[in-house]
This record gives structure tokens, C-alpha cells and sequence, in this order.
């Protein structure tokens, strides 16, 4: 049986799942919104019930880390009672994702985050370009880098925000371009914030790696104003050209290091090929990135090679 960690609107999983029920592999789907039940948990194997349905680990064979987590919590009366038992659930489930860690996966709970800053720091490790950087709630210095760098962005340091508000509104942070108008009407002190290089590109590239093998496609979303800083705010009106593309093998085993560096077997990845010195410059890296808009255009069909995988 397959066991897989994932949310309620996670369409890639369920997509994935319909490749299961095709091949006829046993599984079972833990949600944010599971009714989950710790019946015994020891040193050599637990059982759960999940959703009413009791699984051994015996039971268990895979186990796909897609999204999401797993929940326990429940509600109590007293305040106090809920801070205690937080504080031991809490320590119940790490230690319960160090037993999950014993079975054959993809990915695991303690790669779901990655560090934006030590994802830089692992790229020079392993001699992997990427953008010059720096964080700074200081505006002269921001001035400096500026003027070194002449193009700039910024962007989050952890995933991008998203929220809902009353009205039915989404409201998405991007990638956004910082001009010298831009510096000039900050406070001289402000939140630490990350500033970027920005590369002048020829085109990006999305690329998905899934146990040795990578899946990229290039994007060709710098002539357009909506996506050449970030190809998320995409223009329906003018869609851009996308293609399936193939890494030199030896950026293949750069980037394979870097990734069991970190401990992925799974993971979406972006990249830009520059237009003045025409290499490649690596951007960011997500464990739980959606691959869909991998899959289709270039019919790498990856949910079947995942549930193939697993």
C-alpha cells in the first residue's frame, strides 16, 4: 500500500492517483482534513486509522510526501490542556515522521522547506551560477548593491504569499523588478528584505527531477512585459512559447549533487539561460512545486512516471 501525505486541492495528487487506480496499486490518501487516529506506535512498526480505515505499517510499501502533513490535533476546553498537549503532539509527530522515514519514499518531511539563503550557499558549494544577492534592511546599502548590479528584484525568502480576502479577491506575491525610483522612496530602515541580480535572460527553464531522471521545458517569456520578470503573472492574452528542452549532462550532475545534498529524490526547479554570458543561472528550487505545468505542455506525462516510481 502507498501511503500519501497531501491536501484537499492538490490536483497534481489526484491526477497521480488516477494512474494508481489504472495500474491497480493499492493506496491510501491522508489529507489536512484526515480523521487520524495513533492506535500504537513502538520501535519497530505503528498502526494508524485513517478516515476509519486501520493501516499497519507492515501494510505499507511507499510513501509519497506530496503536501501537507500529518494532523492530530483536537480541541479542548481549557487553554492550558491545549498548550500541554500541543507541545507533546508536536513532539509525537516528529518523531512519528522519523519511523516514516525508515520506508521507501519520495521526498520526506524534513526537505518540504528548503532555505532560500542556503540554497545559495549550496550552489557556490557546488559551483552552480546563480544571481548575486543580498538581504538588507538598510537603504544606502541597498543603494550600493543597486548600483553595482544595475537590475535588480526581489522576491519572498520563504513560498509566495497567498491569500483570499472578503470580496473573493486573490491576492499573489511575485517576483517583482526594484528600479531606483523604487529604492529612493524607501524609509532609510525597513524589514529585511532579499534583493537579487536580475539576469537578463534569453529564456527560463522549468524542469522537474524525479530520481535521476530531469524533465525540463524552456520558456520563452522575455520579450513579453507581464513574464519576463516572473512567468507566474502570465499573460492568457499572448501566452508564450513553451517547449520541451534537454540540460547539457554535465549541468545534470551539478544540479543531481546539489539535490542529494539536500536529500531529494523530487523536485521542481527553475533556471535561466543569460543573454550576456549565455549560461545558466540557477533561481529557486521546491520540493512540493506543481509539475503539471511541466507535464502537459511537453507531454512528459510525469504523473504516470510518479505513480510508476511509487
Amino acid at each position: 500500500m502507498i501511503l500519501i501525505f497531501s491536501v484537499n486541492d492538490d490536483y497534481s495528487t489526484s491526477r497521480v492517483i488516477n494512474w494508481l487506480i489504472h495500474m491497480k496499486k493499492a493506496f491510501i490518501r491522508l489529507n489536512e482534513n484526515s480523521d487520524v487516529e495513533i492506535i500504537s506506535l513502538t520501535t519497530d512498526d505503528f498502526t494508524l486509522k485513517i478516515d476509519g480505515k486501520r493501516v499497519h505499517s507492515a501494510q505499507i510499501t511507499k510513501i509519497w510526501y506530496r503536501r501537507g502533513g500529518l494532523y492530530l490535533s483536537k480541541d479542548f476546553s481549557s487553554a492550558l490542556i491545549k498548550e500541554y498537549l500541543s507541545s507533546e503532539i508536536a513532539s509525537l509527530v516528529q518523531y512519528f515522521y522519523y519511523v516514516l522515514d525508515k520506508k521507501p519514499a519520495i521526498n520526506n518531511f524534513r526537505t518540504r522547506d528548503i532555505n532560500k539563503l542556503h540554497l545559495m550557499d549550496l550552489c557556490k558549494k557546488y559551483a552552480i551560477a546563480a544571481p548575486a544577492f543580498l538581504v538588507t534592511s538598510c537603504k544606502n546599502t541597498l543603494l550600493n548593491f543597486y548600483h553595482q548590479e544595475k537590475q535588480l528584484i526581489s522576491k519572498p525568502l520563504t513560498a509566495p504569499f497567498s491569500m483570499v480576502d472578503s470580496d473573493d479577491f486573490a491576492h499573489l506575491s511575485y517576483t517583482a523588478e526594484i528600479t531606483l525610483a523604487d529604492i529612493n522612496d524607501l524609509p532609510e530602515q525597513f524589514v529585511p528584505t532579499f534583493f537579487q541580480k536580475n539576469i537578463i535572460k534569453t529564456y527560463e527553464i522549468r524542469a522537474f527531477y524525479l530520481n535521476g531522471d530531469f524533465y525540463a521545458m524552456a520558456i520563452f517569456s522575455q520579450n513579453n512585459k507581464n513574464t519576463n520578470v516572473d512567468f507566474r503573472n502570465y499573460d492568457y492574452g499572448k501566452p508564450n512559447r513553451l517547449t520541451p528542452y534537454q540540460f547539457p549532462r554535465s549541468y545534470e550532475r551539478k544540479i543531481q549533487k546539489l539535490l542529494d545534498a539536500i536529500g531529494l529524490n523530487c523536485a521542481s526547479f527553475d533556471v535561466v539561460y543569460a543573454m550576456e554570458d549565455q549560461q545558466y543561472y540557477f533561481l529557486d528550487l521546491n520540493p512540493i512545486g506543481q509539475f503539471g505545468m511541466v507535464s502537459n505542455p511537453c507531454n512528459y506525462h510525469l504523473e504516470k512516471e510518479i505513480a510508476s516510481t511509487l
